[in-house]
């Protein structure tokens, strides 16, 4: 028996645990090993507006504009103003950092910010320098349980009071604690080109679904523009920092393929440049990203410098194929503002949240900073909760049905669900995956896992062909424009079937 069971070990789960009294039985649960989730992949940094100059206000209005006209303004205040004040705390208490000569913050530009606001730690390797802080200063009050993955969540009155887990020896069992946290992070594994880790296989959003909550905006996927590819098949991130430092995206004759498609060129938001290169790979040919201009790539992208070595390409030299690959997701577990889902007692944070503060599109490198600001706002709720559940009496139930995953559901979610959406492929895509209800306790370990994935892709695609126009990273060919009718609303799926919920949106002037 927990006070918190957090499931999952990236930077929103590990921040929460952080931000919790060092009183509190805390137990965090991964499905592999520390370093497993997509925080440690994180490369571009994080955003916050701590350089000269800029402001809060400033860094709302690039993270609305990016959006797409779908962000909650009032979620996205939360998010920079508290965000400044939690980057700020953590680095005068030791969280790393690149530094200026001066010992200041080394700030980068990336795409759609109208400054540099982007703190970096080893280069390339924020995620992961933040993931070894965070590892460290939770050490001696938490419980960590890898290798065990979440099954189920148990719920008993309504409410949801525990989880049924698999160990790595195979064994079932139930933990209960008074509040339960999903923090599972993304879904880039549904789709057959991704930047993510191999644990990104959206459970979250099954697991939330099976428990009845509320899920939103899981139309809006977004594909990373630039993930290296060769012979079809992903093999890590390229930064958008690199982009930032002044690399081009060109044909295979050099020739620059942002022409004439937005004025900002490779800085424009992401959803129009991943866009642009998938058109690009299926009307004309391959396309790859040109930095030889940037000096000291080696020592400004090291690990991304090392991915390459080791695929045989110096991108000081050559140019670096890349196809766009599925990357963040905006939408997932409707939360409040404190992280609180439509499920008594449980909670939503990190990507698998829906927040609010990402909209249609995400602004590049808000998602750490989410991260960061939604899990400690969860741990003043927790605390101002309290910690009265009593412990149930639960037993296993015996395993009795079975479950194939279909081979291709990869591939398929990438052809019609991804980034180019037809709605013939899309009605066809539901009709061969429905989105169903699983009885998942007689289900065994396996199955459920492989179910998990199934509901997520279902998921997924119902919201896509729900929402008929195109708005940020959701693409419909037969539907193109973006619809005024379709401002300010959300596609809610839940047990109850779907359901059109409101947004609060504001001017971007009046966010200050």
């Amino acid at each position: 028996m927990f006070d918190v069971c957090i499931i999952g070990g990236g930077i929103a789960g590990l921040m929460l645990a952080h931000s919790l009294s060092s009183s509190l039985s805390i137990a965090v649960l991964t499905k592999e090993d520390s370093f497993s989730s997509n925080t440690a992949l994180a490369q571009g940094g994080v955003a916050a507006s701590i350089g000269p100059g800029d402001h809060p206000t400033s860094h709302a209005t690039d993270t609305l504009f990016a959006s797409a006209g779908h962000a909650d303004a009032e979620r996205v205040k939360l998010l920079t103003t508290e965000g400044l004040a939690i980057i700020e705390s953590l680095l005068s208490r030791g969280l790393p950092f690149d530094a200026n000569q001066a010992g200041l913050p080394l700030l980068g530009q990336e795409a759609a910010h109208s400054t540099k606001r982007i703190l970096h730690a080893g280069g390339d390797q924020t995620g992961k320098m933040f993931l070894q802080y965070f590892l460290a200063v939770t050490e001696d009050h938490v419980k960590r349980l890898p290798y065990s993955s979440v099954l189920e969540l148990v719920l008993r009155d309504g409410q949801c009071v525990g989880v049924c887990i698999e160990d790595d020896q195979g064994n079932r069992s139930i933990i209960q604690a008074h509040h339960i946290v999903l923090a599972t992070g993304g879904i880039g594994q549904l789709y057959s080109q991704t930047s993510n880790s191999s644990v990104a296989t959206g459970d979250g959003l099954s697991l939330a679904f099976h428990a009845g909550a509320v899920l939103e905006d899981l139309e809006f996927v977004q594909f990373h523009p630039t993930v290296l590819t060769l012979n079809g098949e992903s093999h890590g991130l390229i930064s958008e920092a690199v982009r930032g430092e002044g690399a081009w995206l060109v044909n295979a004759d050099g020739q620059r393929i942002m022409t004439g498609v937005h004025p900002l060129m490779e800085l424009a938001p992401r959803d129009i440049v991943a866009r642009a290169i998938e058109w690009h790979w299926q009307q004309k040919g391959p396309v790859f990203l040109d930095a030889r201009p940037i000096q000291q790539f080696k020592s400004k992208f090291p690990s991304i410098f090392t991915n390459c070595h080791n695929l045989h390409i110096n991108p000081e030299q050559e140019l670096i194929p890349v196809r766009p690959g599925a990357h963040f997701h905006m939408g997932g577990v409707q939360t409040d503002e404190w992280g609180a889902t439509t499920v008594p007692r449980l909670y939503a944070i990190g990507e698998v949240a829906s927040t609010g503060v990402h909209g249609a599109n995400r602004l590049a490198s808000n998602s750490l900073l989410e991260g960061l600001v939604f899990a400690k706002r969860l741990a003043s709720k927790l605390l101002s909760t309290g910690f009265n559940f009593k412990e149930k009496e639960i037993q296993l139930a015996e395993v009795t049905k079975e479950f194939a995953l279909p081979v291709n559901l990869q591939v398929r979610m990438t052809k019609q669900v991804g980034i180019l959406r037809e709605i013939d492929k899309l009605q066809k895509f539901n009709a061969d995956f429905p989105l169903r209800l699983f009885d998942l306790q007689h289900y065994s370990s396996q199955h459920i896992k492989h179910i998990h994935r199934y509901t997520a892709c279902s998921l997924i695609a119902k919201a896509a062909l729900l929402r008929d126009e195109s708005r940020g990273a959701h693409y419909r060919s037969d539907t193109p424009d973006t619809s005024a009718q379709w401002t300010g609303k959300t596609v809610e799926l839940s047990l109850t079937g779907h359901t059109f919920g409101e947004r609060l949106l504001q001017q971007k002037e009046t966010v200050s």
